[in-house]
């Protein structure tokens, strides 16, 4: 079959792999319904996730802060640890940092620290317990006599960003962000790495690509347009920063995959080199069966790049380093990144349930017998390669978007993740398929679009 000339006509627009299986260990079969599937011998090695957590019942809305005292005397023998508790209104609290010229809401991480002067001639640090909603606020017993007002006005301005710096040496870095009971997580992915959390907890580009994997449950709440996994820059205002900095997956209200990036992109004027601004976006071609959203469901994206780069080549083959227009080292957006961006094209696919999903697509194609094939896949994607550019530019979010961005990926998702992982290699069609019949499909409670009739849908190329 590999001898066949298909690849030429239609293989650019559908997701085909052809039968090698007298040289690989896999086939293409049929099963009782006669639908195509992808069979795995059992004894496949499972990619292993750079990170996976479960924000199962996570709030998406809360209105209550709690703090704890955290012990120094670990790094400081003349420190005054007294086990205080607070449990403050979360708008009172957070609004008190507003000082930074950001709104400390927008930018707020689980690891953050704060030092508290309120007592006489003592300090406390405190971090964050956990959020609430609902919550009755409380002051700890020790300080009766205290106002909410008086223990929020007692805390400096300055956040520490992790008890780690508490140590007081140079060259300590911060463990990766906690998971508390709210939603988005933010993690930060430049640090948090290696034996001493100073290496990349996430790579900044990986080799060739990478895939997200999630479980949701809606739990009874309607379609919504809300983003549910963004990264890149974070409540950022201005353009030459989160142009090419950002990149968002959410669900549309009538219950569609979206992607949504701020591009950036340029042409020879008459006043020379001009730079726009576009945004990059698109959908999945049907909304999400109501069979298989009824409980749990899975959602899994994979990005391919089309060159494969390792050592320098990752950093310089359309990478960062093309940003570095001078020995000031600073990353800005210039044409040479644009003439560059072939080398960060790839594939983009989404599958649900563990099958690729088709890919709205109303341009007509220059070859007429390709016009009515579906797409399964998102050709000429370009990666998004995180920059060190404006405010917070390296992260990972899940259950929402960031402010900033024009207000591209401002939202919250409030259905319920049971589930969040990610990998550093762009999983093909066959790794997912698999992944989803032996571990998802097992610890989720999923419903198939339809348990009696073949959901696979054949086309025939002649």
């Amino acid at each position: 079959m590999n001898t066949q000339d298909i690849l030429y006509r239609g293989g650019i627009n559908i997701d085909i792999t052809l039968d090698s299986s007298e040289y690989y260990d896999f086939i293409l079969a049929n099963d009782d319904r006669e639908c195509v599937f992808l069979g795995k011998p059992n004894n496949t090695t499972l990619i292993e996730p750079i990170y996976e957590k479960s924000f199962d019942g996570h709030l998406c809305q809360y209105d209550g802060i709690g703090l704890i005292e955290y012990d120094n005397t670990i790094n400081d023998s003349g420190y005054t640890y007294s086990g205080l508790t607070l449990l403050l209104n979360y708008e009172n609290f957070t609004s008190h940092f507003d000082t930074t010229g950001h709104t400390y809401s927008n930018i707020i991480l689980n690891n953050d620290t704060y030092t508290f002067t309120g007592i006489t001639d003592e300090t406390h640090y405190f971090v964050i317990d956990d959020f609430y909603s609902g919550a009755t606020y409380s002051i700890d017993p020790q300080l009766s006599g205290f106002t909410e007002n008086d223990i929020i006005s007692g805390f400096t301005t300055d956040i520490i960003s992790c008890v780690d710096l508490l140590n007081g040496f140079s060259g300590t870095c911060c463990t990766t962000q906690q998971v508390k009971s709210n939603i988005p997580w933010v993690a930060i992915t430049n640090t948090g790495g290696g034996e001493d959390n100073c290496s990349e907890f996430i790579s900044r580009r990986p080799p060739l690509g990478w895939t997200l994997d999630l479980v949701f449950n809606r739990e009874g709440l309607p379609w919504d347009d809300v983003i549910f996994f963004y990264t890149g820059v974070r409540d950022e205002y201005d353009p030459a920063n989160f142009m090419d900095n950002g990149l968002g997956f959410g669900f549309t209200s009538d219950g569609r995959i979206a992607w949504y990036a701020s591009r950036y992109s340029g042409f020879c004027g008459e006043s020379g080199y001009e730079q726009i601004n576009y945004i990059d976006s698109g959908t999945t071609a049907n909304p999400l069966c109501i069979n298989g959203v009824e409980n749990d469901f899975n959602i899994t994206i994979t990005f391919e790049r089309y060159y494969e780069y390792s050592g320098c080549a990752i950093s310089n083959e359309g990478g960062w380093n093309d940003l570095i227009i001078d020995e000031t080292m600073i990353e800005t957006l210039n044409q040479k990144w644009i003439s560059e961006r072939h080398k960060r094209l790839g594939t983009l696919k989404i599958y649900f349930n563990g099958r690729l999903l088709q890919i709205a697509d109303n341009q007509m194609d220059v070859i007429p017998y390709l016009r009515n094939i579906p797409k399964f896949k998102v050709r000429n994607f370009e990666e998004v390669v995180l920059s060190d550019r404006g405010f917070q530019p390296f992260t990972h979010v899940v259950g929402g978007g960031v402010t900033g961005s024009n207000d591209l990926y401002k939202s919250i998702c409030c259905y319920n993740i049971k589930y969040a992982a990610y990998f550093e290699t762009p999983m093909n069609f066959i790794d997912i398929r698999n992944r989803y019949t032996t571990i998802t499909k097992n610890n989720f409670n999923i419903s198939e679009c339809s348990d009696n009739n073949c959901v696979d849908v054949l086309h025939l190329i002649i």
